[in-house]
Parts: structure tokens; sequence; C-alpha cells
């Protein structure tokens, strides 16, 4: 499945998407901090089907995936 990367994970990637496959949100993190090691200890956000998910389950292949980097309001 094809992950849209943001902002900064976009930069320290080298892309604006990673191709992965994963089955749950929680081996999608698994690879993405394999895939970028400055992931690990950063704060970021995964969005489903624009969506922010925080809670693991399954994933089929087929839904819109984004790696949000911290974000403030204004």
């Amino acid at each position: 499945m094809e992950v849209l990367l943001f902002g900064m994970i976009a930069e320290k990637a080298g892309s604006p998407t990673l191709q992965v496959d994963a089955d749950s949100l929680e081996a999608l993190r698994t690879q993405l901090v394999e895939r970028i090691p400055a992931l690990r200890g950063m704060r970021y956000a995964i969005a489903v089907d624009r969506q922010v998910v925080t809670t693991d389950h399954a994933l089929t292949g087929t839904e819109e995936i984004a790696v949000l980097p911290p974000f403030a309001g204004g």
C-alpha cells in the first residue's frame, strides 16, 4: 500500500510517499520506524481514510494512509 508522508516526515524519508505491506496499524508503525529511523521517539499521527487513528486495527491495503507530523493550531 502507498503511505503518504507530510512535512518533516517526508523530508526525513526523502520522499512524499512510501510503499509498505502491512495488515494492521501496529505492523505499519513497525515498518515505518524500520524504514524511517528518525521516527523513533518522534511524535506523529497516522490517518486512515482521513481519520486520525490511535488504536490498532486491521488494514486491507485499500485505505488511504497518511503519516502526519506534529502540528499546532492557532
